[in-house]
């Protein structure tokens, strides 16, 4: 969703994503160690970390990355349920 929405511009060229980005955030998960993923929580915040760590440190505008962090919310609130979504927002 964050690849139809945030389309390039000629001042906004580097917003190209594609599954490279997506396997980063993967990486990222499977590359922490398990004794820090305790729980369900943790999982999920720390899938949350690597979302915004791998598609919003691309964005140079602040309304972007604020899109982005909404969309993963969006998602972790359809997908892993309302209250496991509490902890993607960007205060956790």
């Amino acid at each position: 969703k964050v690849q139809r929405v945030l389309l390039p511009t000629p001042a906004r060229f580097h917003y190209i994503f594609n599954l490279r980005e997506l396997s980063r955030v993967f990486q990222g998960i499977m590359e922490t160690p398990q004794a820090v993923i305790s729980d369900e929580e943790r999982l999920v915040s720390l899938w949350r970390h690597e979302c915004t760590r791998v598609f919003g440190d691309k964005l140079a505008r602040e309304q972007d990355k604020s899109l982005v962090e909404k969309l993963v919310h969006d998602f972790a609130a359809e997908h892993f349920g309302e209250q496991l979504a509490t902890y993607t927002s960007p205060t956790c």
